[in-house]
Order: C-alpha cells, then structure tokens, then sequence
C-alpha cells in the first residue's frame, strides 16, 4: 500500500494507492497555521489487543503532486 501527504500553505490532502500510481484522496484538511515548517512521521497500530512488527519502506520526499484545480 503506498500512502501520499500533499501539502499546499496551510492545506494538506492524503491519499492512498495499491500499486503506487493511480492515488485516490483520502482526506483534505486545513490546519491553522500550518503553512510554515513543520513534522510529521508515520505509525501503525492495531484495533485490538495485540502487537506486531509493521515496515515501512521507500520514503520519499517530492514537490507537492496534488494537483490544482482549474
């Protein structure tokens, strides 16, 4: 599963794909005050009670791929 964070001022949109190409939008949000520096990172957790090793792998950092509307 790849996963894609788009960032334009203080507007982000996540998206999801399975083969790495054809990106569908998860979510679009706007966070006060975010359109300057800021960090993130990654996680993976379980709805139940149980443990498991999770690998990520091939992050990258790109120009935004969002594209605007026309």
């Amino acid at each position: 599963m790849w996963y894609r964070l788009s960032r334009r001022e203080s507007d982000y949109c996540i998206e999801c794909s399975r083969d790495g190409v054809n990106f569908k939008q998860m979510r679009i949000c706007h966070m006060y005050k975010g359109e300057k520096e800021i960090q993130f990172g990654i996680y993976a957790c379980s709805p139940e009670d149980s443990s498991f090793e999770a690998t990520f792998s091939n992050m990258e950092i790109t120009e935004c791929k969002w594209l605007e509307h026309k």
